[in-house]
């Protein structure tokens, strides 16, 4: 074996927690946490070896994501909703959609999405546009 492979074997206990696809909201939670902290150390240093430790973190975190949506289909409010929550995003965030006016009258299920929406939300969270359409 590799001297490289060994020591990973070696430290793996340590490692798969903090990459591991989350089971749960919490762990999932937990992950972005880990991201967050990742990234605050990564510093935009597009050289620091720790943007592959990024990289595999933002995996498991769309993974956890797109089986979780997978759980909603048949409503894309309750879709975007989940998503806002889940990425712990404002209203005021959401200029894909509209004015805060919009987005509110979206969310109470007062007026429906677009097309230019489904595009634009599809691509802000990552997921098939398909996940915005009833």
């Amino acid at each position: 074996m590799q001297q490289s492979l060994e020591n990973a074997v070696s430290h793996w206990n340590k490692v798969a927690p903090v990459i591991d696809t989350p089971k749960n909201p919490e762990e999932y939670e937990t992950l972005l946490g880990n991201l967050k902290d990742a990234m605050t150390l990564v510093e935009n240093s597009s050289d620091n070896p720790l943007n592959g430790l990024i990289k595999v973190i933002s995996s498991a975190a769309e993974e956890y994501e797109r089986s979780k949506l997978v759980e909603q289909q048949g409503s894309a409010l309750l879709a975007l909703r989940y998503l806002i929550k889940l990425h712990d995003i404002k209203q005021s965030e959401l200029k894909e959609i509209g004015s805060q006016g919009v987005v509110s009258e979206i969310l109470n299920g007062k007026r429906s999405l677009t097309l230019r929406h489904v595009r634009e939300l599809a691509k802000k969270f990552n997921v098939s546009p398909a996940v915005f359409i009833d």
